[in-house]
């Protein structure tokens, strides 16, 4: 026995080796609910790991009695990984799991209490709307406001919050909501008797069945006896309550989280779970681990200093044994081009001095900012990967936007042209284009030229449609062949002409606004394009003068030319794809600050610290501007060693430009910690020794950006596409007020107030 006792002693040295004293409690605590308040850069993952451990090694625990859940796949890989290397074959018997991937273990070892048969299918994104697209057609449902892609995220959102068909049905009663839950009862109907869940429907109904068999709940309270969550600050309700129902019997729940990097609201994260949970544990146990492991002091002066400012927080203050580090550098700059070639020339001069490209990243709040950071890395020469998201110009509605252009540049592009025909939807579906397909090809004509000998083929119920639609590229294409208009002003025609904008513009899907901000700045890159056309032509000018030989001759900034420089963005010979790019060479990292969660660098640089941006105008709306303050606050803890705070004094807003305001969380920044840096007569960046002052920009009006969305319901507004209307329902949401309105015409749309172009009546 005393060797036997040695032996546990070793491993309990083993397990507590290099743990500081918090840490050292968390994993030690064995019984009751726990609560581990775990900063960033805290060394959370050890802690679960380590606990995990030893509840096995040191109080023999068997391994299958223990559940771990996690938010994502890798995160549930690097647990096991480690469990491996800490207790070995037992970690496979441990319960490592996604919510969905616990849920659907649940569902399947009790199919028959559920309804289901065994080997149901989970119906994913693209099954879950073409369902739908069904059903809507079968209930002569159209229009933006039902589109499948919107009907699913209200379903969605109701099943994450446990709320069903008939609850839904019995809460609303205006006719919109009732023929969305009208829609999801015969949705949630036909997926049983297709033996079919869709992804929410697997929380939802293991929830449900928990909740509801106590022979199912007890067995799994028996089996689970130890539960563990991993970032319990975005969980949301269904999430909540299958944590609550599994923990009930023994109390044996550790939660893992940081109120303070709660950024996930829009997806019904609800920060509450985290703040409530003594209310819901009354025996509970505390601990925060506010050691750092990753920054330097400075960084974590400037992140405490921000967050501090959120009122809904547990207090907590990030202490690292680390250096002081350097201070944190703000760059003002004139506009989002002069910052995004600031940025790339810091970069460059980060791999002259033999740094890493990998641990180099560029964080931003929306996605439409990174096309300038693009442009601007190509231009230096530096290998980028978007993370989470897809090249600009690979993006859909710029892909769908560029085949517009395509066929007014060259009407023979008939894969553009297939692409464009019904976007937005005309009617013109694959059977009327197999027809006009095989028009071409027994007249020996192009696609495009069958479009204008339509009539010719026999009822041919769009024959409207693609008349309309061919005359409106004739006359896209006069005025480009004709000079009539500027580029980017034949662009912003075909947006707006074309329906594309209006689609976009009309879809209620909090995706939109985003994918119209992309538009916008496509138009920009035109508007450059132009600029720059213009500023070469004055020095080839200069050039003839001085006797060089003109070997093409200059015309003016044209479609045809811009298009053939795009074409090298999109198809460069030899350009590593995103795929290959992590394994064939490295690379700069672009995101939004919502995927920089849970990433580190060594050197960030945070762009577009500015009023409407960070904090974005929707949460001036919405009161959502301390989760605002959070996600600066997961920017900032993302870097290591040097990070780079921007900012610029104007920026194009909507294919304008506007002046900017600094960002007020700039001003909540400790000074002690900044320095603000402006480019000298040579273009380089000196540092100056006091951070910007909120006064060195425009201070706007204080209803600058409130105004646009004063709206009431019953006011009388005109649209620039639709008419006069009127306003019956407003509904908040995470990008802004939506307005329902009711056009004279009898016709209702639906839109966001942001992007609306609507007058008052």
């Amino acid at each position: 026995m005393p060797g036997s006792l040695d032996f546990k002693q070793q491993i309990r040295t083993e397990l507590l080796a290099g743990l500081n004293p918090v840490q050292n409690r968390a994993v030690q605590h064995t019984d009751g609910p726990l609560l581990i308040v775990a900063g960033a850069g805290s060394g959370k993952t050890r802690v679960i790991t380590h606990r995990i451990a030893w509840l096995c090694r040191i109080h023999d625990v068997a391994p299958w009695n223990i559940a771990a859940v996690t938010f994502t796949n890798k995160a549930a890989a690097e647990m096991r990984e480690r469990l491996l290397r800490l207790i070995g074959p037992m970690a496979e018997r441990v319960t490592v799991r996604t919510f969905h991937s616990l849920a659907l273990y649940i569902l399947t070892r009790n199919v028959d209490q559920t309804g289901l048969k065994s080997g149901f299918s989970v119906y994913d994104q693209s099954a879950q709307q073409s369902l739908l697209k069904k059903i809507l057609k079968d209930f002569k449902l159209s229009g933006e406001q039902f589109s499948p892609r919107h009907i699913a995220n209200r379903i969605n959102m109701a099943r994450d919050r446990l709320v069903g068909s008939e609850v839904y049905e019995e809460h609303f009663h205006d006719f919109y909501n009732k023929e969305i839950g009208r829609v999801y009862r015969e949705y949630i109907k036909r997926l049983r008797s297709l033996n079919a869940l869709d992804f929410g429907d697997l929380l939802y109904e293991s929830v449900y069945l928990l909740q509801n068999n106590m022979d199912v709940r007890q067995r799994y309270q028996q089996l689970w006896k130890w539960f563990m969550i991993d970032e319990y600050q975005d969980t949301n309700h269904v999430q909540y309550h299958m944590g609550r129902l599994i923990a009930r019997e023994h109390h044996n729940i550790m939660v893992v989280g940081d109120d303070d990097q709660s950024i996930y609201s829009w997806r019904g994260a609800d920060i509450t779970n985290i703040l409530n949970f003594e209310s819901d544990y009354q025996s509970a146990l505390v601990l925060k681990l506010e050691e750092n492991y990753r920054s330097t002091a400075n960084i974590l002066k400037a992140a405490s200093s921000v967050i501090a400012h959120n009122s809904e927080r547990r207090a907590k203050t990030l202490f690292t044994s680390q250096e002081r580090g350097e201070p944190i550098q703000i760059l003002e700059h004139m506009d989002e081009n002069e910052e995004a070639r600031a940025v790339a020339e810091l970069i460059r001069r980060l791999r002259q001095d033999n740094e890493k490209l990998a641990e180099i990243a560029i964080f931003y709040r929306t996605n439409a900012q990174s096309r300038v950071f693009e442009t601007a890395l190509r231009e230096a020469s530096l290998p980028y990967m978007i993370v989470g998201d897809i090249r600009f110009y690979e993006r859909r509605e710029i892909k769908d936007m560029l085949a517009y252009l395509a066929v007014v540049v060259n009407p023979l592009d008939e894969e553009a042209l297939e692409r464009i025909i019904n976007v937005p939807a005309r009617g013109i579906g694959a059977g009327t284009l197999d027809k006009l397909r095989q028009l071409a090809f027994e007249k020996r004509i192009s696609l495009f030229a069958a479009l204008a000998q339509a009539g010719d083929l026999p009822r041919l119920r769009s024959l409207d449609k693609i008349q309309h639609l061919y005359q409106r590229l004739i006359d896209w294409r006069s005025a480009h062949l004709s000079a009539e208009w500027r580029p980017s002003v034949l662009v912003k025609q075909v947006m707006v002409e074309s329906g594309y904008l209006g689609m976009l513009e009309s879809d209620p899907t909090p995706e939109a606004p985003g994918r119209i901000e992309n538009l916008y700045a496509l138009l920009a890159s035109i508007e450059e394009y132009e600029k720059e056309f213009g500023a070469n032509l004055a020095v080839d000018s200069d050039n003839r003068a001085g006797g060089e030989e003109e070997s093409v001759p200059n015309a003016g900034p044209n479609l045809t030319d811009f298009m053939q420089r795009i074409s090298l963005f999109t198809t460069r010979e030899g350009e590593t794809s995103p795929e290959q790019a992590d394994t064939d060479r490295e690379h700069v990292y672009l995101m939004t600050l919502h995927n920089a969660k849970g990433l580190e660098f060594r050197h960030v640089f945070l762009c577009g610290l500015e009023e409407g941006l960070l904090p974005h105008m929707m949460s001036l709306q919405d009161g959502s501007i301390d989760e605002e303050r959070r996600l600066l606050y997961v920017g900032i803890t993302r870097a290591r060693r040097n990070l780079t705070l921007s900012v610029c004094q104007r920026r194009r807003v909507m294919g304008t430009y506007q002046n900017q305001m600094p960002s007020r969380f700039l001003k909540e920044i400790d000074e002690s910690v900044l320095v603000r840096s402006c480019r000298d007569a040579s273009g380089a960046y000196g540092a100056l020794r006091h951070p910007p002052a909120a006064a060195s920009f425009r201070k706007p009006a204080a209803n600058d950006m409130a105004a646009v969305y004063d709206f009431q319901v019953g006011e009388r507004v005109r649209h620039a596409r639709y008419g006069a209307g009127r306003i019956t329902a407003i509904e908040n949401t995470v990008s802004g007020p939506k307005l329902f309105i009711q056009f004279d015409d009898e016709s209702s749309k639906v839109f966001l107030a942001r992007y609306a172009p609507l007058q008052r009546l």
